[in-house]
């Protein structure tokens, strides 16, 4: 069942989506040369970005707005970017640090070297701006699979270092999670820090980071918005007295990387314990050690765990399981007891490329969705479908996205509307309220 909506939440929640709506009249009614094309006529009195983002959840950017020009900063690496829109003078360079980098908006082409930036351009409805990419075997996203089948996005060269320099001279902007090893780029790679970000919606609130760079903040705005409401909806239906147990584990077989010396993990990262508290359970990451070199040390730790989490790239279904942890279905364990033993390749592509590692980054409620699933299933609707999270002790079968699942629409949402759950009592939240801004957006974008 849902949690009740009190008149006070309700009244902020409306509070929210109003202000969403209000949000987008600017939006809509401005000059459309200043949000897509370059300007034609500079005027200096004219302040070409009256929507702003507000950062609210993230703590590794900022942005901050003059009238013709956005300074953008990744905290986390201390990297800054000057945005001028296209057809006004770009600021003095001389007014910035050395190592800024300077672009014009919005950006037309770009590539990409981590596949999180593919979610959040697509979730922006900038596919087409996806000129190349890189790690291509590990990208889920079905449509940018066909482009790399059918020659509109290129796969970056990986030892041809000529032809890979080539590749990029196609493109504006290069973003990436690391400085990359091309030397020659690096005067035109953005770098960007969302999995750095220690929670849920600091990472889903980069979707506005990467919209500063296609003049997108309205729209980023409102499904930041939505995603939050959403997420915070799921958190207080899963509120529960009951606080199952979880842990998020892996098993690391012995190799040349690790002196041929197994070990069983717990992972304690900080966005995992956000989402399983959130999720109305006890996060579990040991006692004295989360890490241990014997499978009975890590069995005995993790004998009063509800729910497990099995993050181990070796194996994907329940005997590998039994193998890598040595256990068996008889073991006492209550995650094995009660069938909660989930992974995290519920959704990939044909090489085994994770979305978890890429669509999951931006869409927290619905990876809170997923974990409330697997703690408090009794809170949400019987047949909900599962996305990155499947119970292996179920059997529940992975979901394969390959080039032929493209279809030329947004990203699908991947949550359910929390507030529209049974057993509410009718009223709207914003996560239901701002979904119908969003379809008015969506409607005014394709004028």
């Amino acid at each position: 069942m849902a949690v009740q909506s009190t008149p006070v939440a309700s009244s902020r929640y409306y509070t929210y989506a109003i202000g969403a709506l209000l949000l987008l009249v600017p939006f809509l009614a401005m000059p459309v040369q200043a949000q897509a094309d370059c300007v034609a006529k500079y005027d200096a009195t004219v302040d070409y970005f009256p929507i702003q983002i507000t950062v609210n959840d993230a703590a590794l950017f900022s942005v901050r707005y003059e009238k013709n020009y956005k300074i953008v900063t990744n905290t986390a690496v201390n990297q800054t970017f000057v945005l001028t829109q296209c057809g006004t003078p770009a600021p003095n360079a001389t007014s910035f640090a050395n190592n800024t980098l300077f672009f014009e908006v919005p950006v037309k082409n770009v590539a990409s070297l981590a596949t999180t930036a593919v979610a959040f351009i697509e979730l922006l409805g900038r596919r087409s701006t996806i000129k190349a990419v890189d790690t291509e075997g590990l990208v889920s996203s079905p449509c940018v699979q066909l482009g790399l089948t059918d020659g509109t996005i290129t796969g970056l060269e990986d030892k041809n270092m000529t032809l890979r320099a080539e590749q990029f001279k196609s493109v504006d902007l290069v973003f990436s999670s690391m400085t990359p090893g091309d030397a020659d780029i690096r005067n035109k790679t953005v770098l960007t820090s969302e999995v750095a970000d220690p929670g849920p919606l600091n990472r889903a609130e980069w979707l506005e980071f990467y919209s500063s760079f296609f003049n997108l903040e309205a729209p980023a705005q409102v499904m930041t918005a939505t995603i939050n409401n959403n997420y915070n909806c799921f958190k207080a239906a899963a509120n529960k007295e009951t606080k199952p147990t979880i842990a998020w584990a892996s098993y690391d077989a012995p190799s040349v990387y690790n002196n041929n010396t197994a070990s069983w993990k717990l992972d304690g990262a900080a966005y995992k314990r956000i989402l399983s508290v959130d999720a109305g359970a006890t996060f579990f990451n040991g006692t004295s050690t989360h890490i241990f070199l014997t499978a009975a040390a890590f069995a005995d730790a993790v004998k009063d765990v509800d729910v497990l989490i099995d993050e181990t790239f070796v194996g994907d279904d329940i005997a590998a399981f039994y193998k890598n942890y040595d256990l068996t279905a008889t073991s006492t364990h209550k995650f094995i007891q009660q069938k909660a033993i989930f992974r995290e390749d519920g959704i990939i592509n044909p090489n085994d490329g994770r979305d978890w590692f890429s669509g999951a980054i931006a869409m927290g409620d619905a990876v809170l969705q997923d974990v409330v699933r697997a703690v408090h299933p009794e809170v949400l609707p019987s047949n909900v479908p599962y996305n990155w999270l499947r119970n292996i002790a179920k059997s529940e079968t992975k979901k394969l996205q390959t080039a032929a699942d493209c279809v030329n629409t947004p990203t699908p949402k991947r949550a359910i509307v929390c507030s529209a759950m049974k057993g509410s009592d009718g009223s709207k939240t914003a996560a239901g309220a701002l979904t119908g801004v969003l379809a008015l957006l969506a409607v005014a974008l394709s004028l």
